[in-house]
């Protein structure tokens, strides 16, 4: 055999499992099954940002067998749509749906209809028996199926945020802040995070619901890169599955080396509280103000900034009535012994007639590290002496402030 027909027989061998391949990738191709659809709740609306996937599903007997993991899984899109391909030929399989990652949400299949036929899940109450299982055959394309569900999912907000010129924050970790506030103002909460938007600069958030409560205000606010952005208050209306919110930062997106150093989870804090007011207490009419704070030294400088100083305690009725305005917060104070171990003094140079430690200051605070004091917001308000560096002082970012009279506003000066 001559070189040159070596050669040939070669190219021959080669085209032929090259033809072999493609009829081999082209069989795949056409025996890989689709499934693409909607899912929906029980009002019709669309179920956006879950999972759905498909897992293999056998019941053997009186038991079931099934693939540990699900093998083809998607995420639903705003409207509720998913679509699943390629997906192998399997001869019982079943639809697993569950909430998005990091949440915890039960969801029940009520039906599953596909083209004419409705599905739905045996009477039986318990698994594997009440479960909708069906073949996958080769070439199947199954479309437009409606999944419609009943869940315990919370609420949700569905948010994009963009920069100042419209520009959308894709693809990337921004920190998230939301308020609740019940609308006669007597109680609320708040709930601070991170999350990713997606391509498109969107992001979803669950909303939280306090139980059987009434309505609530809830306010968001998002963080990125230093700049910030915050949705007008809005009420969650009953029965209604998701809110839609543009979040435009307060600024624009710049070369790295221009931009501002991300702020601390408090600055984000402080931006979605709204201003301090001064509150003046009608027994001794001096005035008191919550303000924000990076520590106590910070404290001080903004307190001396209003011409004010941390706020001094004199007597019982004094301390239950900053209980009562503040409560549920926790604030510095304006007692220490940093000048002198031991001798406690105020910030405003008034003698100290009057004190409320907690049971486990058992030495009034007498110790070399622990030189300022916290009031506690929670639980049994007693005062607590603290360093000001580490432990309770790390998370401790309000304090009071006191003036012994009411601060005027000075009116503009006319153009």
């Amino acid at each position: 055999m001559n070189f040159q027909s070596f050669k040939q027989k070669i190219r021959y061998f080669v085209g032929i499992a090259v033809l072999c391949f493609l009829a081999s990738s082209s069989t795949l191709a056409e025996e890989g099954v689709t499934v693409s659809g909607r899912v929906v709740n029980e009002a019709g609306d669309p179920v956006a940002g879950i999972s759905i996937a498909i897992q293999p599903y056998k019941v053997m007997g009186n038991r079931r067998e099934e693939g540990i993991v699900p093998l083809w899984e998607r995420q639903t899109d705003a409207e509720g749509h998913f679509s699943i391909w390629p997906i192998t030929p399997m001869e019982s399989v079943r639809f697993v749906l569950k909430g998005a990652v990091g949440e915890q949400t039960a969801i029940q299949i009520l039906s599953i209809k596909i083209n004419e036929i409705t599905l739905y899940p045996n009477s039986h109450p318990h698994p594997p028996f009440n479960t909708i299982r069906f073949s996958l055959e080769a070439g199947m394309e199954i479309e437009n199926a409606v999944i419609t569900v009943k869940t315990d999912i919370q609420p949700q907000v569905r948010a994009r945020v963009v920069f100042a010129d419209g520009t959308p924050v894709v693809n990337t970790q921004i920190r998230t802040r939301m308020l609740r506030t019940d609308l006669d103002g007597s109680g609320g909460g708040s709930s601070s995070g991170s999350t990713n938007t997606d391509a498109d600069g969107y992001f979803v958030k669950n909303l939280r619901v306090d139980g059987e409560r009434e309505p609530q205000f809830y306010t968001l606010g998002v963080e990125h890169q230093g700049l910030l952005a915050k949705a007008p208050p809005f009420v969650l209306h009953e029965g209604q599955p998701q809110v839609h919110l543009l979040l435009t930062l307060n600024g624009n997106q710049g070369p790295l080396a221009e931009r501002p150093l991300p702020p601390t989870s408090d600055a984000l804090t402080a931006f979605m509280n709204p201003p301090s007011v001064w509150i003046v207490n009608p027994a001794n009419r001096h005035a008191y103000k919550r303000i924000y704070c990076d520590n106590i030294a910070d404290a001080m400088e903004q307190a001396t900034a209003e011409n004010a100083y941390l706020v001094s305690i004199n007597d019982k009725a004094e301390n239950e009535w900053l209980q009562g305005v503040f409560e549920r917060e926790e604030f510095w104070i304006g007692l220490s012994d940093a000048a002198e171990e031991g001798q406690w003094t105020w910030h405003s140079g008034e003698p100290v007639t009057y004190t409320d430690w907690g049971e486990h200051e058992r030495d009034g605070g007498n110790t070399e590290m622990k030189d300022y004091v916290i009031m506690s917001g929670y639980g049994n308000s007693r005062w607590g002496a603290t360093a000001p560096q580490g432990g309770r002082a790390t998370f401790t970012k309000k304090a009071v402030i006191e003036r012994p009279y009411l601060p005027v506003e000075k009116p503009a000066e006319d153009n």
